[in-house]
């Protein structure tokens, strides 16, 4: 994993250990109120998932559809104006297993993750990043 700073690497680790554990108050820690992101599990409606609440719903919907989801960091990279990370995600979906490589990108503020979405390559999360 790349050297980043020790804020963004508190950020990530906080997150993905809310995450794995299902600490929706830890995870929320670190989202500023009016956060603002989209996800590949929500993709097919197009939504954009805002704030906390928005936050909460995306987190309802991924605990209720995934059974023993588990979030893995592989990479983390800083990279202006934010981040971009490879993410995997295992678990079953309906009972078929999942086991799902992707890309994130993600803006902060004050230590907290401002703006976030999912990409199938490293090159889209990039240059979805540059665009903010």
């Amino acid at each position: 994993m790349a050297t980043v700073s020790p804020q963004l690497r508190t950020i990530a680790q906080t997150a993905f250990d809310a995450l794995n554990s299902g600490d929706l108050e830890a995870y929320l820690s670190v989202i500023v109120e009016d956060a603002e992101f989209t996800s590949m599990i929500a993709e097919m409606e197009g939504q954009t998932f805002r704030g906390h609440e928005g936050a909460r719903d995306w987190w309802d919907t991924v605990r209720g559809s995934f059974q023993d989801v588990q979030w893995e960091l592989l990479d983390l990279r800083e990279c202006a104006p934010g981040a971009v990370a490879q993410i995997r995600a295992t678990g079953a979906l309906g009972g078929a297993p999942v086991d799902q490589t992707v890309w994130q990108a993600a803006t902060f503020r004050d230590g907290k993750l401002t703006w976030w979405a999912f990409f199938r390559t490293e090159q889209e999360a990039r240059e979805a990043l540059r665009a903010k």
